[in-house]
């Protein structure tokens, strides 16, 4: 829960927003007020506050004043001005002091609610980046400074088959190591894959994310134990090597799996697998890695689990795609809606059958899918490189191939950007309105781009391009150009706003670029064209 704090030096417009907004929906506990800046100090001294709502012009200093005080000692709270002056001086200001939003009297509650809801989202988003960049640091130190172990370089070797699986190949090894390990020693090989990354990282970042993995899985699996430690294999695969003792059982290993998942679910931002392989000695942990390489690579369906090695499993199921024939017909008729339905019904019906679907399904039912897509547009005479963006042929069918969850999320995208190209050209229409609403929906946006459009109507930007000109004779770049034009025209006329705030909410960022777009379009400058308008 959240606390927010109302400056202002008229008791009833502390009183309005008190009665007048819904403090509960937005999380917040605790509304302090003060009248002058003295009292919010006080209350900032005392307790933590994280929504201010502030005046700015006050008898005893202004709320600028203020916030460049909360600025120094509380720049994690965010700041709302509420003012009846539509002072460009003013606003200039709180920008410059990084206040959230600059608002007039009388305030919309409304408005106001969403500002503080959009602020709340921006503090959370910057504490979870914090909690990331700190444990990004830390483990980034450790990546730098650590060194290579003889027992982690013995352990890749015997993996690699540098060194032969034979009892007296390994024990030489082992002795001109110094490695004291004795012939009747066993391990337990523990197969950690990372299957998917929440957060966008670069290369780089992985690699060091992975390393923190690693210390992770050392510290909370291995716990320790004299000898254990986790080796890195390829890109998002790690191997524990557990020494087993009397007192280490593997439910024990499997509890403590459980635990590392749920701690990497919550820190580190991903998903994860760990499979546990059977007790071995030295010279067969090869083949023992070998099968739980296995059983990854067959593991399409579950996520976040511990999986053991020696648990029955169903054989997989003989492919069967009789279905994809009815796809096809409904394909071609252009029924969408029952298409989608049936094949999400088909796709959710595997979840019954986990441990029946495994790679090899998964990729014929994949190779079949796209077979089927392809007759029906060649059906239609549409060519599959001038439908589908490159995307579709390149990260996500590797996703697809690797994850039952991946492909449901994929396969309905085919279908969608296919039915976009099959329908008949009169629906062609209903496209653009869509891209239309959604241009008059996020006008404000200065990234708005063409490719966003075209994502939000699943169609590949160029084919999107030709059918908007197609339809209504213009650019979709002009049209988005002359909507922002259009907005910025009448708030100069309904608003008294200033006219970078104006170009702000228009979508532009560079008010210089905007003045000069709007004189061209307008045959004179934003301002003026105010001036001009209210004198009539």
């Amino acid at each position: 829960m959240y606390h927010a704090l109302i400056v202002d030096d008229e008791a009833h417009a502390i009183k309005g927003l008190q009665v007048g907004i819904d403090w509960e929906k937005l999380h917040i506990s605790e509304v302090y007020k003060a009248f002058n800046i003295r009292q919010a100090k006080e209350i900032f001294e005392s307790n933590n506050v994280h929504i201010l709502l502030c005046d700015i012009e006050m008898p005893q200093g202004t709320g600028l004043e203020l916030l460049e005080w909360v600025r120094h000692y509380y720049p994690e709270t965010e700041t709302v001005f509420l003012t009846c002056h539509a002072d460009f001086s003013y606003a200039k200001q709180a920008i410059q002091l990084d206040s959230f939003d600059y608002l007039l009297k009388p305030v919309d509650y409304s408005e106001l609610e969403d500002v503080v809801s959009r602020a709340l989202s921006k503090m959370e988003k910057a504490a979870q980046l914090k909690i990331f960049e700190a444990t990004y640091k830390h483990y980034h130190h450790l990546w730098e400074t650590h060194q290579p172990l003889l027992l982690e370089r013995f352990w890749q070797d015997l993996l690699a088959q540098s060194i032969p699986s034979k009892p007296e190949a390994i024990r030489e090894h082992l002795a001109k190591q110094g490695i004291t390990f004795t012939d009747n020693q066993r391990f337990m090989p523990i197969y950690i894959h990372v299957q998917q990354w929440h957060k966008v990282l670069s290369e780089r970042e992985q690699r060091i994310m992975e390393y923190a993995l690693k210390n992770v899985a050392e510290e909370q699996i291995l716990r320790h134990i004299p000898n254990a430690m986790v080796i890195p294999l390829q890109r998002g695969k790690l191997l524990a090597v557990m020494p087993m003792h009397d007192d280490v059982s593997s439910e024990d290993v499997a509890s403590e799996c459980s635990l590392f998942i749920q701690s990497c679910n919550k820190y580190f931002y991903c998903d994860l697998c760990c499979y546990l392989g059977a007790e071995s000695a030295i010279h067969d942990m090869l083949a023992m890695v070998q099968q739980l390489e296995k059983l990854d690579e067959n593991n399409v369906t579950l996520v976040n689990q511990t999986l053991p090695l020696l648990v029955t499993r169903r054989p997989a199921t003989q492919p069967h795609f009789s279905h994809l024939a009815d796809w096809a017909e409904l394909m071609e008729q252009g029924a969408r809606e029952k298409l989608q339905m049936e094949v999400k019904k088909f796709l959710d019906s595997l979840r019954d059958e986990r441990n029946g679907i495994d790679a090899s399904w998964l990729h014929a039912f994949y190779q079949n899918f796209m077979q089927m897509v392809f007759y029906v547009l060649q059906l239609k005479g549409l060519q599959a490189h001038m439908v589908f963006a490159s995307s579709l042929w390149t990260e996500k069918p590797e996703k697809a191939l690797r994850s039952l969850t991946a492909t449901q999320e994929w396969v309905p995208y085919v279908i969608e950007v296919a039915m976009n190209h099959i329908q008949p050209m009169q629906e062609n229409l209903s496209i653009v309105e869509k891209a239309k609403k959604y241009i008059s929906e996020h006008i404000g946006q200065q990234t708005l781009s063409r490719e966003d459009i075209a994502n939000a109507v699943y169609l590949n930007p160029d084919y999107l391009t030709r059918v908007f000109k197609k339809e209504t004779g213009g650019s979709l770049s002009d049209y988005l150009q002359q909507q922002r034009l259009a907005l910025a025209k009448n708030l100069l006329l309904r608003n008294k706003q200033s006219v970078s705030d104006i170009a702000l909410t228009s979508g532009y960022s560079n008010l210089s670029y905007f003045s000069t777009v709007f004189k061209k379009a307008y045959g004179v400058a934003p301002a003026d064209y105010r001036k001009q308008q209210k004198q009539k």
